[in-house]
């Protein structure tokens, strides 16, 4: 527990809350290992938990009125995520799931409401990062509006390389991209497929390398 204790210091919010706070928190959290996949709450469903992702990725999954999966974006380790149901006792508008195989940690609002009343820098905290997610929100949305799939594509796949790397593992699949960019998976794989035959990318069963980021920064800015 003290090294999730640890791990909430280096957050925005938690960080506010003195240590013997954190230590307690950690102690009351409650700790869920997610298959690849497995859902951690549903759209519809009222969710009344913060958490805090310790490993693996989860997607934050919007299920259109006509059945079709968007992921609008995931959640690393290090990351705190408010449900929606926390403040306002309505449904989540979206789903939370496993990518791969995660590690999370939970508390219900009945115990940690009760804390950020305490501590109001972190109660602003906490307010800071819902606009943030919020701004985020507009701007995938926004982006799923305008931007063609071979822009949204290409800007996921910046992100996913950064500038400190130009190799990923393939541990997204098709399906899972195509939620990421509002389209379908046979639309992605020929993309993908275009891109590597001009040069841009390297693909492979296990992994994607990026030979060319200038090219996928103009398909950004083209789109």
């Amino acid at each position: 527990m003290d090294d999730l204790a640890f791990r909430l210091r280096q957050t925005e919010v938690f960080g506010k809350l003195p240590e013997p706070v954190r230590l307690e928190l950690a102690q009351l959290a409650t700790r869920h290992d997610l298959k690849a996949n497995e859902f951690l709450c549903h759209q519809g469903f009222m969710w009344q938990y913060a958490l805090f992702v310790g490993a693996g990725r989860l997607r934050w999954t919007m299920l259109s009125a006509g059945g079709q999966e968007y992921t609008l974006y995931t959640m690393e380790p290090g990351m705190v995520f408010w449900g929606h149901s926390i403040f306002d006792d309505q449904p989540m508008p979206a789903s939370l799931a496993a990518l791969k195989p995660s590690e999370v940690f939970t508390w219900h609002r009945d115990v940690i409401l009760p804390v950020l009343y305490r501590y109001p820098e972190a109660l602003w905290e906490t307010n800071r990062s819902l606009v943030r997610t919020m701004r985020r929100a507009r701007e995938i949305i926004y982006g799923l509006a305008f931007h063609p799939v071979a822009g949204r594509l290409a800007k996921l796949l910046l992100e996913q390389l950064n500038k400190d790397t130009t190799t990923m593992e393939r541990d997204l699949g098709l399906n899972e991209i195509a939620t990421m960019v509002a389209s379908t998976p046979e639309v992605v794989c020929r993309i993908l497929h275009q891109f590597r035959d001009e040069g841009v990318l390297e693909i492979t069963r296990t992994r994607i390398t990026l030979n060319n980021r200038e090219a996928l920064e103009r398909i950004v800015k083209l789109a």
